[in-house]
């Protein structure tokens, strides 16, 4: 990813962010569980992370001993076993032409892997502009301590919890993604329809010296459903949310892939804590896998980040889709209309719910911040300068 080679690896920076939460914080949860999503209360630990994972307040215990330093005995050896055994056993990359069998192993794992999905030009804009955002990143937080993310670990960060719109929909890099012929077929196919909708842009980035795993988790954009009976939960039904990646490097071993647990989009099993997991759960990456492809996800399958030790920064940027019978709170108007005239046909059927209207300001797009209190800052200057009754009926509208 460019000039991007060169940050990270920070030794300074202790493990599992404890310059931003108490000592000890690490390993106490029983589990991952978080069926109040974005629901959930901010608590006593003030993280930098996005609403729905604010439960993942445990950090790493196995690497809480360790520097954050490339050669640290304990990186040295995790390497050496990432280098053996990291990646999922058999992982089967189809190619966007075999929508049939997209289809049939996402239904059967929760997630697909891609081949190809961004042509050469597609991609090499998409590096260009990560590399800005990540530049914006690195620039407030020159040695990662902030971090954010799922979780709140240092050296990551999330594209789209980093924005203060809490979206990219402004870069047109990222609007690419939202129709592209190697995916579109494939997602009308998982959905069974092509009135699905998109909602959201981002997607997350580790540097390297990430040294954490990112606890297991699901991506709850909503509130688990109301039925005092126990007999249907958001694990019983259809997929509701879809999120598909782009990585912008080849995924190896040592640079972070993501973690994906086959078959537990269906799974009512509490997700284990990070302390609890077993060895094959953090070796269960979607890797190797080279840059340009996609990795379509139901948002419901447990996933987590896993540690980059290479000298490269790792980048998945992401568009977000939902079901045509699904709606949630993470729904909002996050694309100017400017934006939207821009877009293919297609890709605006796909926005019709996060368009804004003529004239109507986006807040918070283009500015990128890893501390919360910034992003807010920001927000708060623009709507100032807005008439007090339109600034009230954005606040109504858009701002949860």
């Amino acid at each position: 990813m460019g000039t991007t080679s060169t940050i990270g690896w920070n030794a300074a920076v202790p493990p599992n962010g404890l310059a931003n939460r108490p000592a000890g914080g690490a390993g106490t949860a029983d589990s991952n569980d978080n069926p109040l999503g974005l629901a959930t209360p901010v608590g006593d630990i003030e993280l930098e992370t996005t609403p729905e994972h604010r439960n993942l307040v445990a950090g790493d215990p196995r690497c809480a001993d360790w520097t954050r330093a490339w050669d640290d005995p304990g990186v040295v050896a995790l390497r050496a076993r990432l280098a053996e055994a990291n990646g999922i056993p058999g992982l089967e990359v189809v190619e966007p032409g075999d929508v049939e069998r997209a289809t049939t192993l996402f239904n059967r794992d929760g997630f697909v892997a891609v081949a190809d999905a961004l042509a050469p030009d597609q991609l090499d804009a998409l590096r260009r502009a990560a590399d800005e955002v990540v530049a914006m990143l690195v620039e407030a937080d020159p040695d990662g301590a902030v971090g954010g993310g799922a979780g709140g670990l240092p050296h990551r960060y999330s594209f789209g919890g980093t924005s203060a719109s809490r979206h990219l929909f402004h870069r047109p890099e990222w609007c690419q993604l939202i129709d592209l012929p190697t995916t579109t077929p494939i997602l009308t196919s998982i959905f069974g329809s092509p009135d699905y909708v998109v909602y959201g842009s981002g997607g997350d980035l580790a540097l390297p010296g990430a040294i954490e795993y990112q606890g297991l988790h699901s991506d709850n954009v909503w509130t688990e459903l109301h039925d005092p009976v126990g007999g249907v939960t958001m694990r019983d039904l259809p997929v509701p949310v879809i999120h598909v990646n782009f990585p912008l490097v080849d995924l190896t071993a040592e640079n972070g892939p993501i973690r994906q647990i086959p078959g537990t989009h269906r799974s009512r099993a509490p997700i284990p804590a990070l302390a609890d997991e077993p060895e094959w759960m953090r070796l269960s990456t979607v890797c190797p896998l080279p840059a340009g492809s996609a990795i379509i996800r139901d948002a419901r399958c447990w996933h987590g980040g896993t540690p980059n030790l290479s000298r490269e920064v790792r980048a998945m940027p992401n568009v977000e889709f939902m079901a045509p019978w699904f709606r949630s709170e993470a729904l909002h108007r996050s694309m100017s209309h400017e934006r939207w005239l821009t877009l293919s046909p297609r890709a605006q059927r796909l926005s019709r719910y996060i368009v804004a209207a003529p004239g109507e300001p986006v807040i918070g797009e283009g500015f990128h911040h890893p501390r919360r209190v910034e992003r807010e800052r920001f927000c708060e200057e623009q709507l100032a300068a807005m008439e007090a009754d339109e600034a009230e009926r954005y606040r109504r509208r858009n701002l949860a």
